[in-house]
């Protein structure tokens, strides 16, 4: 029982090596990376990767599954604890895309690549996580906001990603577009700035509030 106990936690830890290793990766470059390259970072056979993952774009999806289930505990934590007024909640959650871009980028990837690569399975059980995180986020919302309805606060969420990730994206985009275009790209603080700005002002018109600057 003890060595079974054992190789199940050396299964756990090399599961997870995996997944930190390659997030390191992707924080470093903002790119996906090969089933090769991942191996050769975390020094392990391709075979080996294979127990635990079917491809290199199932380790994606989980690393998006965990920063998105990351995110709206943030944003849950930060209604519990403060207890904002919404106008106050919503430049707290534009304002906290800044601080997951991994989230952010792994989001923007996901349909038009990742979703592409991977099985149904795949696809439908990630996607019922995000949604199941979303509904707790909507249900404390709804709790805290007694003027917003469930139904509303998951189709504005579903804006506020579409429009959030689309528009970060634009402002932040490849490291590659920024080296050629280093004029436009060059002073990362003011595109935040405009980045939060812009996002502020359809973010008030998505949930309904007053056009006031936050």
């Amino acid at each position: 029982m003890e060595s079974r106990a054992l190789s199940e936690a050396d299964k756990e830890r090399k599961y997870e090596k995996i997944l930190s290793t390659t997030l390191k990766m992707f924080k470093r470059e903002r790119r996906l990376h090969t089933a090769a390259e991942i191996c050769r970072e975390v020094k392990i056979a391709k075979g080996t990767l294979y127990l635990y993952f079917s491809t290199k774009d199932e380790i994606y999806m989980e690393l998006l599954v965990r920063n998105f289930r990351r995110w709206h505990e943030g944003l849950r934590e930060y209604i519990l604890d403060q207890s904002p007024d919404p106008s106050t909640f919503i430049v707290h959650m534009c304002r906290s895309l800044a601080d997951f871009t991994d989230f952010v980028d792994l989001r923007a990837l996901a349909t038009v690549i990742l979703e592409e690569n991977l099985p149904p399975e795949s696809v439908r059980d990630s996607r019922q996580k995000n949604r199941q995180e979303t509904r707790r986020t909507c249900q404390l919302m709804v709790r805290s906001f007694p003027q917003w309805t469930e139904e509303f606060c998951e189709i504005s969420l579903r804006r506020f990603y579409t429009y959030g990730i689309a528009h970060w994206k634009e402002c932040f985009p490849p490291a590659a577009v920024v080296a050629a275009l280093p004029d436009e790209y060059g002073d990362m603080e003011k595109l935040r700035a405009e980045f939060f700005s812009e996002i502020l002002v359809m973010n008030r018109l998505i949930w309904g509030l007053r056009s006031e600057a936050g």
